[in-house]
């Protein structure tokens, strides 16, 4: 008489490994996608926070009179009350008398330590080694040009 093998219910050792492994590798993933909407979403709300404060400045800065914008508001240096390590700095290109070419560029700090624009230190001024595209000012992403012409 023949003997009959019971079949074995349930899985290997090896496929339960391979499942726990897979499982690893996923809750990883999703993982590192929360924290990296987590990132992106303080950028985003840091830059939302820049742009309205340089917008309200450069407001600011066009209600002013066309002859003391340049003494008034060129090298101007600021900080924004709602990002802790930020630092905003205004520009005004006079070389033609009848047409100004002001530019406002903020800086900041995120949690995660990264400085987002050419002002490495925070300071408002160029210093050495910060202008990586050599056209002598602070260039940010958050960074309004605008010109004014005397009327």
């Amino acid at each position: 008489m023949l003997l009959k093998k019971k079949h074995a219910r349930g899985f290997s050792l090896v496929e339960i490994v391979v499942a726990v492994g897979i499982l690893a590798f996923a809750l990883c993933a999703i993982l590192a996608a929360y924290v990296s909407f987590f990132v992106l979403s303080n950028t985003s709300k840091n830059i939302n926070i820049a742009s309205n404060a340089a917008l309200s400045l450069m407001e600011e800065i066009r209600s002013t009179s066309f002859f003391q914008i340049y003494n008034t508001y060129n090298g101007l240096n600021f900080t924004l009350n709602d990002i802790p390590q930020s630092r905003g700095v205004v520009y005004v290109n006079n070389t033609n008398p009848e047409l100004l070419e002001v530019t406002v560029s903020v800086c900041w700090r995120q949690q995660n330590n990264r400085v987002i624009g050419e002002d490495l230190n925070l300071n408002g001024v160029l210093n050495a080694g910060e202008d990586t595209n050599g056209n002598g000012i602070i260039d940010s992403p958050v960074e309004l040009v605008t010109r004014i012409a005397n009327k």
